[in-house]
């Protein structure tokens, strides 16, 4: 929430700590889509909306800071009742929290500030491509190009996930003969054990079958659709480099639209394969 109230204010990023020169703004107030789409939802006025925002997100803050000194308020109280307990004891148990849940917690929080620093940075670029006073045929390749981006580099990491994907549930461990799955009343009532083992291993011989059947179902859709976006962007990205050489002024673009769509692109990408290199490592992580 701090980094929305950053975000939102403009001060998501310090100039001095920025080592890349960048050709567009990053100190304009944009708040986060999250935050929008909870704040406006409900809101016919939307005049106000920076300000709409601004009081959302503090509020968030205030709540959860005075939430915290609640927190800290019981746990004081629960510790001074508690026999035995010290500095010690407060010690092994921090470094559980710290091992069990704070690692994990901490992980997704920092993929969602990473995301937020993403978005902005996409944000940003459009405004200053619409800073440039493109005309409608200039906008709509932007869209059309950028739309494009992000379908074929999500099919793409889709794919390549899906693939990891298979690769971890064909791993030995997660295997069907590993699971609970026929440990139930139904084969259990079966008194002849080398029956019931019989039947639990044809069974279970048809559910892998099963299983590799959709799998390659699925990675043969994946791969199809993979192709088709990347088809459809390679045909935008031509109308792109056609209009640096048509006569048409109207479908012209600037060099500064070329960079901004581009480097719009680039982004875009980037935070694509940042939520699957997540995706990715969570996955192993179970």
């Amino acid at each position: 929430w701090k980094n929305y109230l950053k975000s939102g204010t403009g001060q998501l990023f310090i100039r001095s700590k920025t080592k890349q020169k960048l050709f567009y703004s990053i100190t304009l107030p944009i708040w986060p889509n999250e935050v929008k789409r909870i704040v406006l939802a409900n809101k016919k006025n939307k005049i106000n909306e920076n300000d709409i925002c601004l009081k959302f997100v503090n509020d968030q803050l205030y709540g959860m800071q005075h939430q915290l000194k609640e927190y800290e308020k019981e746990l004081n109280i629960q510790a001074t009742n508690c026999e035995g307990y010290s500095p010690s004891v407060h010690e092994i148990i921090m470094e559980y929290i710290e091992q069990n849940i704070n690692s994990s917690f901490r992980r997704k929080i920092a993929h969602q500030v990473e995301l937020i620093h993403y978005d902005y940075h996409i944000r940003a670029l459009e405004l200053e491509y619409f800073r440039q006073k493109p005309n409608q045929y200039q906008k709509k390749l932007m869209a059309e190009i950028c739309q494009s981006q992000y379908e074929q580099e999500t099919s793409e990491q889709e794919y390549e996930f899906l693939k990891k994907q298979i690769t971890y549930y064909n791993l030995p461990s997660q295997s069907l003969t590993c699971s609970n799955i026929f440990n139930g009343p139904l084969f259990n009532s079966i008194q002849n054990i080398p029956l019931r083992e019989e039947l639990i291993q044809k069974c279970t011989d048809v559910a892998e079958q099963g299983r590799s059947i959709l799998f390659n179902m699925y990675l043969k859709s994946a791969e199809d659709q993979r192709e088709e976006y990347k088809k459809k962007h390679e045909v935008n990205i031509k109308k792109m480099d056609a209009s640096q050489h048509t006569l048409n002024q109207n479908e012209k673009l600037s060099p500064i639209l070329i960079q901004l769509i581009n480097e719009c692109c680039k982004k875009i990408c980037e935070r694509i394969q940042f939520i699957y290199k997540f995706k990715s490592e969570s996955l192993f992580l179970k």
